[in-house]
C-alpha cells in the first residue's frame, strides 16, 4: 500500500504551530487558512505548480498545504529576486504566484486567510505524487530544477524528526529561508510532522537571533555555517539551551563547532546532502575527524574511483541504484564514513593532486580567518592549476591598529604552507569584508571568480560587492533613505527599531547613507567604528527595505540589519563615541 501524508496529525486543534511577531496560531487556525486559501486557487491540471514566495513563515506554509489541499504542486525559486520569481511565475505549468507583498503580480494570500470555510481534515497526501519543484542553489552552473515526490520530501522530512527526536514539546528556528529545502525541511515540514512548532520569523543578525530564540522560547536552531560562526561571537550566556543545533549547506569548520562547544556547550549536528539526492548523513561536530552516519533507510558504498555510491528512497524514482555522487569518500568502521570532497573539486598543481574542500577547510581554521573560499583557474604551463583564495579576518580589537593587508596576508600563507606544499598555496589572496553568500550560506563560484577579478566579462552580472574593498561594476549610486514608517518596542536593556524605508533622492554613498539613518535613530553621537557593512545586494532608487536597529544605550552599541523581503542586504554593528545627540529621525 502507497503511505500517505498527514501533515498536521499530531497536533491538538488548539496546539501552537507557529510563533513570533506577528501573531500565535494554532493548528486549527492554520488548518482553516489553509482550505480558504486552497478553495481561490485555479482548478488542478496534470502538472500544474504554483508558486510560493512568502517573508512569513506562516505565510509559506498556508500557501504550500493550500496548494497541496487543491491538488497542485508548489514551485520553489531558488532565491526571490523579482526576475527570478517573474521567470520562474512564466513556466507554462504555473498556474498562480502566491505570496506575501504588496505587489501587484500574482495574490496576496493574506488577503484570503481568515476568510469563513466548510472546516474539515486536510486531505492526506500519496507518497507518490510530485508535490514539488526546487531549484539548487549550489556552487556551480545554473539553477537546476528538483522535482520532488511525496515520498521523497515529506518522507525525509518523517525521517528526520524522528532521527532527531524533534516532538512536541519542540519549537524549531531557522535563519535559512523556507524556500531553498534545507530550510523548507527543517523549518517547516520537520516540525509540522513532528508536532512541533515552530518561529515564523528569519533573523540572520547574531544578536536577533539570540533574541528571538530567548523571546520565543526555541529549543532547536537551524542553521549554517556562516551564522553559527557568527553567533560564536555573542557573550556567554547569549544562546538558550537550544535542544538541537543543526548546520548544512557548507562544511562546519572546526574552530567554529569547538566554540559553540566551549562557550555554549552547544554540539552542532551537520547534515550531509543535496537538493538532488536529499538527506544521506549526519554527525555530531566536535573536530573534522568525526565519520558521517548515513540515515536510516539510506545505503552507502564506494566505487573503483572513491566515488559514493547512494541508494536511498529519497532519490528521484527514476534514478538508477545505486546513484554515483559527486563526492569522493573513504568508508569508515561502524558503516559510517569519511568525506574527501567533491570528485569534480580534485586539481593538479604540478604534479600534485588537491582537494580545494581540503584548501578552503585549513583556510577556515587559521587564527583570525571568518570566512573564505577558494577557486582553481587553468594556466598554461607545467602548473597546469593555480589556486585562489578571498578571505574575511576578524577586525582589529578595541584600541588595536589595523594591520597592513601585506602582513595579513603573509600570515595566511604562512598557516597554509604548515599543511601543503608551496606549490599549491594560493598565488593570489584577496581579502574583502564579505563574501557574498546566498542565504543558505552557499557560495556560487561564478561569485567567487568575479570577487577574484577572474570571471569572463559579460559572462553574468556581477555580484553586490563590499563597499570598503572590492568594487567589480559600477551599480546605479544609492540615493538617500526616506523613512516610511517607524516603530519601536523594547526587549531587556535594548530599544528594537523597524523602520520600512524606500530609496529615493539625494546622492550619497550607501554606508553614509545607512550611518546617517542609525546616527538619528539612535541618537548616540558620533560614530567611533562601522564594522560589517558590506552590501550583498544592490541597491537603487525606488527599492523598499526594512532597517531593523538594536540599540543598546549602555554600551553604545547599535546593531542593525538592512533586509529587501527576506534577503538580507547588508548587517553589523555601529560602536559611538562622544555624547552629542543627533535631531531624530522623521517618521511617516
Amino acid at each position: 500500500m502507497t503511505p500517505v501524508f498527514h501533515l498536521l496529525a499530531r497536533f491538538e486543534d488548539d496546539a501552537r504551530v507557529t510563533v513570533g511577531d506577528d501573531g500565535v496560531r494554532t493548528a486549527g487556525a492554520l488548518r482553516r487558512d489553509v482550505l480558504a486559501v486552497a478553495e481561490r486557487l485555479p482548478p488542478a491540471a496534470a502538472g500544474s505548480e504554483i508558486v510560493v514566495v512568502c517573508n512569513d513563515r506562516y505565510n509559506f506554509a498556508v500557501g504550500v498545504l493550500a496548494a497541496w489541499e487543491a491538488g497542485h504542486g508548489v514551485a520553489l525559486p531558488p532565491n526571490t529576486q523579482p526576475e527570478v520569481v517573474r521567470q520562474l511565475g512564466r513556466q507554462p505549468q504555473v498556474a498562480l504566484l502566491l505570496h506575501d507583498t504588496d505587489a501587484d503580480e500574482g495574490a496576496d494570500l493574506r488577503r484570503w486567510c481568515g476568510a469563513p470555510v466548510d472546516d474539515r481534515s486536510l486531505a492526506g497526501i500519496d507518497a507518490g505524487r510530485h508535490v514539488a519543484t526546487l531549484y539548487t542553489s549550489g556552487t556551480t552552473g545554473d539553477h537546476q530544477a528538483c522535482r520532488k515526490t511525496a515520498g521523497q520530501l515529506l518522507g525525509e522530512a518523517a525521517v528526520l524528526g524522528e532521527t532527531f527526536g524533534i516532538g512536541g514539546g519542540d519549537r524549531v528556528l531557522a535563519t535559512v529561508p523556507p524556500h531553498h529545502i534545507y530550510g523548507l525541511l527543517f523549518g517547516i515540514l520537520m516540525p509540522l510532522l513532528a508536532g512541533a512548532s515552530f518561529v515564523r520569523d528569519t533573523p540572520f543578525h547574531a544578536e536577533t537571533v539570540a533574541a528571538t530564540a530567548r523571546r520565543w522560547g526555541a529549543s532547536v536552531l537551524v542553521s549554517v555555517p556562516v551564522h553559527l560562526r557568527s553567533l560564536t561571537v555573542l557573550e556567554e550566556g547569549g544562546l538558550p539551551p537550544f535542544h538541537r543545533v543543526f548546520s548544512s549547506g557548507a562544511p562546519l569548520s572546526a574552530a567554529t563547532a569547538a566554540a559553540l562547544i566551549e562557550r555554549f556547550g552547544l554540539r552542532a549536528i551537520e547534515v550531509f546532502g543535496s537538493s538532488e539526492t536529499g538527506g544521506i548523513a549526519w554527525r555530531v561536530a566536535e573536530t573534522c575527524d568525526e565519520p558521517w552516519h548515513p540515515l536510516p533507510g539510506i545505503e552507502v558504498d564506494v566505487d573503483a574511483s572513491g566515488r559514493l555510491l547512494l541508494d536511498s528512497p529519497f532519490l528521484p524514482p527514476e534514478e538508477p541504484r545505486p546513484c554515483v555522487a559527486g563526492d569522493r569518500i573513504e568508508l569508515a568502521a561502524g558503516g559510517g564514513f569519511h568525506l574527501l570532497g567533491r570528485a569534480d573539486g580534485i586539481i593538479k598543481v604540478g604534479s600534485k593532486r588537491v582537494s580545494l574542500a581540503e584548501v578552503e577547510q585549513r583556510l577556515l581554521a587559521l587564527p583570525g580567518v571568518i570566512d573564505g573560499a577558494v577557486a582553481a583557474v587553468a594556466v598554461d604551463g607545467a602548473r597546469g592549476h593555480e589556486l585562489m583564495a578571498a578571505v574575511v579576518v576578524a577586525p582589529p580589537a578595541e584600541g588595536e591598529a589595523p594591520r597592513p593587508a601585506s602582513a595579513t596576508i603573509a600570515a595566511i600563507r604562512r598557516g597554509l604552507r604548515e599543511w601543503f606544499d608551496p606549490v599549491v598555496v594560493p598565488r593570489r589572496i584577496r581579502l574583502v569584508e564579505r563574501l557574498p553568500r546566498e542565504a543558505n550560506g552557499k557560495l556560487r563560484r561564478q561569485r567567487l571568480l568575479e570577487i577574484l577579478d577572474l570571471a569572463r566579462p559579460g559572462s553574468m552580472p556581477a555580484p553586490p560587492a563590499s563597499l570598503a574593498t572590492y568594487r567589480l561594476r559600477r551599480e546605479p549610486e544609492p540615493r538617500a533613505f526616506a523613512v516610511r514608517a517607524h516603530t519601536v518596542r523594547r526587549s531587556g536593556g535594548q530599544e528594537l527599531h523597524e523602520l520600512r524605508v524606500r530609496v529615493e533622492g539625494g546622492g550619497l554613498a550607501f554606508a553614509r547613507m545607512l550611518a546617517q539613518v542609525i546616527a538619528r535613530v539612535a541618537g548616540l553621537g558620533r560614530p567611533q567604528r562601522i564594522q560589517g557593512a558590506g552590501l550583498r545586494l544592490a541597491i537603487a532608487p525606488g527599492d523598499a527595505f526594512v532597517l531593523t536597529l538594536e540599540v543598546e544605550r549602555t554600551r553604545r552599541r547599535v546593531g542593525f540589519a538592512l533586509r529587501r523581503g527576506e534577503h538580507l542586504c547588508t548587517s553589523g554593528t555601529v560602536d559611538y563615541v562622544g555624547v552629542e545627540a543627533l535631531p531624530e529621525a522623521r517618521v511617516g
